[in-house]
């Protein structure tokens, strides 16, 4: 074989696998919007699969490591940047600085539990016997 052959194979061989590439982002999109039939995916994991599209990578990590321990609190923030974009009030992808912002804003707002100590103050002291 000489190397105009070896060429043709490989752009031939590169080619089908870029096509069965695209083949299979088609795929999982079609199944992934639910156009593919009926979906096994649940409403909450569409919808994190929505908002994840709509996150700059840094801003999917932090809210992957923040789900960790407050889950809620994420999928607030995962309705809330939902209902923004289906409403076209979104301009651009969310960045981390932005979901830093909507976690402190997300904040509970009630005050921690305060304890008061009522000390009884004697009138009775030691030094009235002597």
């Amino acid at each position: 074989m000489d190397e105009t052959e070896l060429n043709a194979i490989r752009s031939a061989r590169l080619a089908e696998l870029q096509k069965q590439a695209l083949g299979s982002r088609a795929a999982t999109t079609n199944a992934s919007t639910g156009s593919g039939g009926a979906s096994s995916e649940s409403p909450s994991a569409s919808l994190s699969n929505t908002v994840a599209q709509l996150l700059e990578p840094q801003a999917r990590e932090r809210l992957g490591r923040v789900r960790q321990v407050r889950p809620d609190r994420v999928e607030q923030i995962e309705q809330y940047l939902y209902k923004i974009y289906s409403m076209g009030q979104l301009q651009g992808r969310v960045s981390e600085n932005e979901v830093v912002r909507l976690l402190e804003s997300m904040r509970d707002e009630k005050p921690g539990v305060k304890i008061v100590y009522n000390r009884r103050h004697n009138e009775d002291s030691d030094s009235d016997y002597e």
